[in-house]
C-alpha cells in the first residue's frame, strides 16, 4: 500500500496532534507543535507543569520534597494509564514519557487531568507550609 497523496501521514499527524492538544488543554497548558516534528511521543514534566502553572520556587519545592514516582502511580490510578519514567528508569524525576499514538483521546485527557489536580494538591501542601513559616 503506497500514501502516494500522503493522506495517511496527514491524517495520522493530526489524531496524534489532537491528542497532545487534549492532553495539554486539561493541563491548563498551552502545546506548542512544531510541523516538523513527529511528536510520536510527549514528556509529561512535573516541574516544568508547576513551573509554567505556579512559579520557579513551587517548582523545585516539588524536586526537593515530592517522590518522583508518585505521579506515574497517580496518573495509572486516576487516568488507567500507565506510563514509562520521562528521563530513563534509573533517573528519579518527576517526569512521564507517554506515546500519542497508543490511547483513545479521552485518555489523554484524563492524563492531564490527573495531573492538573496533582500539581494543585501540591501546591495547596507548599502554600499551606509556607504561610506556617
Amino acid at each position: 500500500m503506497r500514501d502516494t497523496d500522503q493522506s495517511y501521514k496527514a491524517a495520522l499527524k493530526s489524531l496524534i496532534r489532537r491528542r497532545a492538544a487534549s492532553l495539554y488543554q486539561h493541563l491548563g497548558l498551552e502545546h506548542n507543535t512544531d510541523e516538523n516534528s513527529v511528536d510520536y511521543y510527549t514528556l509529561i514534566d512535573l516541574e516544568h507543569i508547576c513551573r509554567e502553572l505556579y512559579d520557579d520556587k513551587f517548582a523545585k519545592w516539588i524536586l526537593k520534597n515530592k517522590n518522583p514516582s508518585e505521579m506515574l502511580f497517580r496518573i495509572a490510578d486516576e487516568a488507567g494509564v500507565v506510563l514509562l519514567p520521562g528521563k530513563g528508569f534509573a533517573v528519579q524525576h518527576p517526569s512521564a514519557r507517554a506515546s500519542l499514538a497508543n490511547l483513545n483521546e479521552y485518555q489523554y485527557a484524563a492524563i492531564g487531568l490527573s495531573m492538573r489536580k496533582l500539581a494543585q494538591e501540591y501546591y495547596a501542601e507548599y502554600q499551606g507550609k509556607a504561610n506556617k513559616k
